[in-house]
């Protein structure tokens, strides 16, 4: 059309009457194209309106979500058995934590401290002595809080400030404070205490068996060596035990074998170890004694056993052997080694009276070497049940 009129052949009637109407329809062509932008602006609006009304929608569900769930885990942990505290640090000049101030803290953590819970808000950690400054708590709830490392252990409590012996520990970071949960595992560790009491005691004379007796006197050997303190070990054994069990029964052989356990215990201190090795053998450990200690050891027992025969406790007398060795300081010798050696002083004791006895009884040439244990030593030929032996 512009062509048409442009050409220098078109007829100026028909320009004047195109110009005429494209003039009089630019007003009609504008207005129609504004209508469409606004509609076209209104539907974005709605559009736009309506997802902006779908996401308030979906924030105020997240929000009534988060809240349920605050809700539920603050009601949780209010009526939690676990203690739960959340501790903000303290913190000097420098920027160092220096103490802890109890932010929030449920019912069962204001129990374990024996207050309320308004009294345990703003508690001072440092006011309690399990973690002042210098304890090892402390310093790793510090770590927790400065370096944000989770912190768990079993801590023995000081009773003065906690209503339980042994609590177990958990500090993890939070925000710039630190969450500790606190467990009572006071009846858990009394427990555990009394099975491993169980696996190291005798059940028949109440003594340490061999397991108990490998472990504490190990203990107790270590620490006296390392404090430089001689020891002398002690093995012994009851005599003609097997006479008794074939004359009077296993029973009255297990009565005989708890009064001499109990005599051993009464001829001893309470800082030495005795133990039942097994069968009718015995173990003293005797601390921080040398020199002549082990002769009046031996006689304390002989006086023991003596006043057990006298006592009509039994049926028939009782007689134990008893070999011995040092434990010095200064050689370092293992247990187990001791234990051989002590071993090895008592069969040859044994020998030596069997030897005596053999000789003071008229008409009774030498034997044969036969066993008085099993592959350990010549039989022993000597005292009737009635007869009160010790190898001294």
């Amino acid at each position: 059309m512009w062509l048409s009129l442009t050409s220098p052949s078109a007829s100026p009637d028909l320009v004047v009457t195109a110009a005429t109407r494209l003039f009089w329809s630019a007003p009609v062509l504008l207005l129609a194209l504004s209508a469409s932008t606004a509609l076209l602006a209104l539907l974005l609006s709605v559009r736009i309106a309506e997802r902006s009304r779908q996401r308030a929608r979906e924030h105020e569900r997240t929000v009534q979500s988060l809240q349920t769930r605050e809700r539920r885990l603050r009601l949780t942990v209010s009526q939690s058995d676990d203690g739960h505290v959340v501790l903000e640090p303290v913190r000097d000049d420098a920027g160092d934590v220096v103490d802890f101030v109890v932010a929030e803290a449920n019912a069962s953590a204001a129990t374990l401290f024996r207050r309320d819970v308004s009294d345990v808000l703003g508690l001072r950690t440092s006011s309690l002595a399990s973690l002042s400054g210098d304890t090892e708590l402390f310093r790793a709830l510090r770590a927790t809080a400065v370096n944000g490392t989770l912190y768990q252990a079993e801590v023995r409590a000081h009773p003065r400030h906690v209503a339980s012996s042994w609590l177990r520990v958990r500090a993890t970071a939070v925000d710039n404070g630190v969450h500790v949960s606190l467990r009572d595992i006071r009846d858990r560790m009394r427990e555990s205490a009394r099975l491993r009491r169980a696996s190291m005691t005798d059940t028949l004379t109440g003594l340490l068996n061999r397991r108990g007796l490998l472990e504490v006197a190990h203990e107790r050997l270590r620490a006296s060596q390392t404090a430089g303190h001689d020891a002398i070990l002690l093995y012994l054994d009851c005599d003609a035990f097997k006479q008794i069990n074939d004359v009077h029964g296993h029973a009255m052989g297990d009565r005989a074998l708890a009064e001499i356990a109990r005599a051993l215990r009464g001829a001893m201190r309470d800082t030495d170890v005795v133990a039942r090795m097994g069968g009718d053998e015995f173990v003293v450990l005797a601390l921080d004694a040398v020199g002549l200690c082990a002769d009046a050891i031996r006689e304390r027992i002989a006086e023991r056993i003596a006043l057990l025969n006298t006592s009509a406790a039994l049926p028939c007398a009782v007689a134990v052997s008893i070999g011995h060795v040092y434990a010095r300081a200064a050689d370092a010798t293992p247990l187990a080694q001791l234990l051989e050696s002590a071993d090895r002083d008592l069969l040859q004791r044994k020998r030596m009276n069997h030897a005596a006895a053999r000789l003071a009884t008229p008409g009774v040439g030498p034997r044969p070497n036969r066993s008085a244990r099993k592959g350990k030593g010549p039989a022993m030929i000597g005292p009737q049940l009635t007869e009160v032996v010790t190898a001294a």
